[in-house]
């Protein structure tokens, strides 16, 4: 299958600001050596890379203000159909501080506007217009004041209803309200794919998944309650995938490091269109594992298709 178009639900988008400097001092002066400004937030790094990899994509989300229509070009810029709702706040602004001897980042995330019930509503009905069978929605990213914690589950129920793959990154109350729902109700005939990291799975299971057995064990706990795929990502020790009749663990492959931050939503982007495109598991597994690396190596959370190419033959998948 390769006709299908990507959504991505963002309900948080932001405008990153990106300013890199030698060393972080905190609490004194520090003296900024590039600065790059582009549309964040989980969802918008997510319609990013899946550009990248020339997927068609379009985004779905709130946004208000002037930083608002800087999203809104950003999206007309990459190629995203724009398919936000607009509101009465102010979309937020996300400073990001990056090291450049260490590459280590420092984000300061603000909690973003104020989302009324209805919007929430205009949001899941236009989804539910635009999605079609064979289609892969993502839903991933904080939710701003005013979301229902069940925000997330609502996209995934929308997704599986039409016939389209959901594919939900969350943390939190947020995550837990997409297993209850899908131990509760399954899949709906649907591919359900919930792709949290170890932390992230870690604060839901309430105890430590500090090495790869502990990640299969809790992702295959968490797939016979609730019938869903689990793909849990651990940052540079790789990923874990737990699916009908396939469990699976993937490498990283080693990249000099400028900036780490969006390289899980990069994976979760490769994750998507290799989903889309009706790869195998291990092929979904490798770009994704792929896509992360190649961003971790890219000051602005971004990916080099060429790199990634040459990545994903460095990627190891086992049974």
């Amino acid at each position: 299958m390769t006709g299908f178009t990507l959504h991505v639900v963002c309900p948080n988008p932001a405008l990153d600001r990106l300013q890199v400097v030698e060393h972080f001092a905190p609490f004194e002066v520090n003296r900024v050596v590039d600065v790059q400004s582009l549309p964040g937030g989980k969802g918008m790094i997510v319609c990013r890379g899946a550009r990248r990899l020339g997927a068609t994509v379009a985004a779905h989300g709130f946004v208000g203000g002037f930083v608002g229509q800087v999203i809104r070009r950003g999206c007309e810029e990459m190629g995203v159909a724009d398919r936000h709702i607009e509101i009465a706040g102010d979309t937020r602004v996300t400073p990001v501080v990056i090291e450049r001897a260490t590459g280590r980042s420092t984000v300061l995330n603000e909690r973003g506007p104020q989302v009324t019930r209805g919007e929430q509503e205009q949001l899941a009905a236009g989804l539910a217009a635009a999605v079609r069978p064979g289609d892969v929605v993502v839903s991933t990213g904080s939710l701003p004041p005013g979301c229902a914690p069940d925000l997330h589950a609502v996209v995934a129920r929308v997704a599986l209803s039409h016939g389209a793959t959901a594919l939900v990154d969350a943390h939190g109350d947020a995550l837990a309200r997409v297993i209850d729902d899908a131990g509760t109700h399954g899949t709906r005939g649907g591919r359900l794919v919930i792709k949290p990291n170890a932390h992230e799975l870690a604060g839901i299971l309430g105890r430590e998944l500090s090495d790869p057995a502990d990640l299969l064990a809790a992702a295959r706990e968490l797939h016979a309650a609730t019938s869903a795929t689990l793909v849990v990502t651990s940052g540079a020790g790789g990923a874990v995938w737990v699916g009908p009749g396939e469990q699976l663990t993937a490498d990283s492959p080693a990249v000099d490091t400028v900036n780490a931050t969006g390289s899980g939503d990069s994976f979760l982007a490769g994750l998507a269109v290799a989903l889309g495109r009706g790869e195998t598991p291990e092929a979904a597994l490798t770009l994704a594992a792929a896509m992360g690396a190649a961003n971790a190596a890219s000051l602005a959370p971004d990916v080099d298709p060429d790199l990634v190419a040459t990545l994903r033959e460095r990627v190891t998948v086992s049974k």
